[in-house]
């Protein structure tokens, strides 16, 4: 399940609001000063999605929803469109002879059923937007009608979780499968040495007989056991029942001065009864119980490693946010990848090193049921955004009261959050480096950008199409870290038997780069000056821009100056190589002050890097050869 594409006519600043996800990645992030749009995003979804599940439900506004979904193994692309409370249907097919794919349309006063919808929205919210709780809410309410008499396939599909699920979800893992990588992690993360043996799931009565007579408990009477209870609900209470160990009566089970039952659950009663059905259905009979507001509370107490004995609700909401998502995804993981994550602001509590970590370990434990799903989040976290690609950040910004969405490099939506007044530290970049390095196999090149990372990878691909690239390429953030990294000897010294090789641009940097040492390996500017550094470091090289005579020599070559030809400014970036390529028109400017061709914006980079540098042809790639082709043989 992934969404494509979104557009909202008119929900609160989210106006003829259009955006565009890559719909090859499962996680998209969105970040943007307070009052931008971004949580309005989540908000209209479940509006959308609660018009698309309740048939007849009014969104309040018009919309257009694309995405693609599996149905009983094959991929199919849906379009939706509700205006004017009609909607329109799209599907698309491929014409294998005109070799396009087609959309056809067909209009409908109501949605029909046949059209396939993720299984379920799953949305956590921290308690900061109370708009979200009021949206569930209103879903919930509608829900809570049918559940007394629903069955288990009418589970509801809605699932929201905040801060008062946590006995629910975390005991849903643990008493589920132990042995599973999910619950090892939250054990691990949690602290916990051992689980108990029995587990008091405590039930009193449910809102729809709050203050009626007629649903009262006669101990007598089995008819009247649960307040009267039936439907999906009763056959949770038939499964907790069922692994109470010995014999019991109903006096025993039920306190009348308090209106309460008390279940005390066998946990491996439990287990076995559970046995061959996934997480999801004991979540899922948990959550209808506490829908109708039935489920009091879950009594799970464990022993921590330090030998104290505590219970799931006493963990703080920091340890509940750094679990949760693996907690989601391993009860969801079975449920055939139709789901999306909708989380807002998950990450506000977190230390920064899970935060860092968190969403790395929702790809692992969810293997390919995540890669099949889509998690869409809002975040102010510097960290957080430290570890994602750029493409999974899409930035928010307000323009002349209007939402807009955009995709920017990192580290200038960093500073336009902050005003500037916060930036990458050293620390953080460290972190990422530090993660990066031990995570691939592979030798790495440090680049100054995010758009380096894309131009060079698609360089390589065009030089060498039969070739699998030998480096991860990887964003440094900025030349002042790149020459700070190779100045110092940590990173060698940690990793001796990889090699490490960094790009420099033909600008400010190349002071920095002049720095790095002397044992230069390649004289010739045309092919990319480049030095090998020397002691621990002799595994590390260091590269700059080659520069082609395509016409930009004369921003770095100075025939009259004795010490090195360099000018004292020189001015050339990555982009400046593809100069006098076909399609170039527009992305550069003169300098007013130097004279220099400069690249017209650098919010534009990415896009450059993305939609034009790959319809060049392998030919303007060839002034980066010499630099890969010693890359290659370095590697050998």
């Amino acid at each position: 399940m992934r969404i494509h594409s979104i557009w909202i006519s008119d929900y609160k600043n989210l106006q003829d609001f259009p955006l565009e996800l890559d719909k090859s990645s499962f996680l998209d992030v969105f970040v943007g000063k307070n009052g931008s749009g971004k949580s309005n995003l989540l908000e209209a979804l479940i509006e959308i999605f609660h018009c698309l599940y309740e048939n007849g439900v009014q969104a309040g506004f018009d919309f257009k929803i694309s995405y693609s979904i599996f149905v009983e193994g094959e991929e199919k692309v849906i379009h939706i469109t509700r205006k004017e409370s009609k909607f329109t249907i799209g599907t698309e097919t491929y014409n294998r002879s005109d070799q396009e794919t087609v959309i056809t349309e067909k209009e409908y006063e109501k949605l029909p059923k046949s059209v396939p919808l993720p299984r379920n929205i799953l949305v956590y919210y921290s308690g900061q937007n109370p708009n979200v709780a009021k949206l569930l809410d209103k879903y919930e309410n509608s829900f809570r009608k049918k559940i007394k008499n629903a069955t288990i396939g009418d589970s509801r599909k809605f699932i929201g979780v905040g801060p008062d699920y946590k006995d629910i979800l975390l005991s849903t893992c643990l008493l589920s499968n132990p042995e599973s990588k999910a619950s090892q992690f939250i054990a691990q993360k949690l602290g916990i040495a051992r689980h108990p043996d029995n587990v008091l799931f405590v039930i009193k009565r449910p809102r729809y007989a709050e203050g009626k007579s007629e649903f009262d408990v006669d101990i007598g009477d089995p008819n009247t056991a649960y307040w009267k209870m039936d439907g999906i609900a009763r056959e949770c209470i038939a499964l907790l029942e069922g692994s109470i160990k010995g014999g019991y009566s109903p006096g025993d089970i039920y306190n009348r001065d308090h209106d309460r039952y008390h279940l005390n659950v066998n946990v491996k009663k439990l287990r076995e009864n559970i046995e061959g059905q996934s997480a999801l259905n004991l979540f899922q009979a948990l959550d209808n119980l506490k829908t109708l507001g039935a489920l009091q509370g879950v009594g799970y107490v464990v022993e921590l490693q330090s030998g104290r004995q505590t219970e799931l609700s006493d963990f703080s909401d920091g340890q509940f946010q750094s679990v949760y998502i693996y907690a989601l995804t391993e009860i969801f993981k079975g449920n055939g990848g139709s789901y999306i994550m909708l989380l807002d602001e998950p990450d506000a509590f977190l230390h920064p090193e899970w935060q860092l970590k968190f969403l790395d370990q929702v790809a692992e434990v969810g293997g390919e049921d995540v890669a099949n799903s889509h998690l869409l989040m809002t975040s102010h976290s510097a960290s957080t955004l430290c570890n994602l690609q750029q493409n999974d950040i899409n930035q928010f910004k307000v323009d002349a009261h209007r939402a807009v969405c955009t995709k920017q490099p990192k580290k200038e939506i960093i500073n336009d959050l902050s005003n500037s007044f916060i930036q990458y530290s050293e620390d953080e970049s460290k972190l990422l480096i530090n993660n990066v390095i031990r995570t691939s196999d592979k030798p790495v090149l440090f680049v100054e950008g995010v758009s380096d990372v894309t131009i060079l990878n698609t360089a390589f691909g065009k030089l060498y199409p039969d070739r699998d690239i030998p480096v991860l390429i990887q964003d440094a953030f900025d030349r002042g870290f790149l020459k700070t990294l190779f100045s110092r000897p940590d990173v060698f010294r940690n990793h001796p038997e990889k090699n490490f090789f960094a790009l420099f641009d033909f600008d400010d940097a190349y002071e920095d780069w002049r720095s790095l040492g002397n044992n230069f390996i390649e004289n010739d500017i045309e092919k990319g000056l480049c030095k090998q550094l020397s002691g621990v470091a002799e595994k590390a090289f260091v590269f700059i821009l080659p520069i082609p005579d395509n016409g930009l020599k004369c921003q770095v070559w100075d025939e009259a100056n004795p010490t090195d030809k360099i000018l004292p400014k020189p001015c050339f970036t990555i982009e400046h190589i593809f100069w006098g390529q076909p399609n170039m028109e527009g992305w550069f400017k003169q300098h007013t002050k130097s004279g220099n061709h400069i690249f017209k914006d650098d919010s534009q980079k990415v896009k450059f890097a993305e939609e034009i540098v790959p319809s060049l042809s392998p030919a303007a790639f060839d002034p980066l050869k010499p630099m890969f082709d010693r890359i290659l043989e370095v590697c050998a």
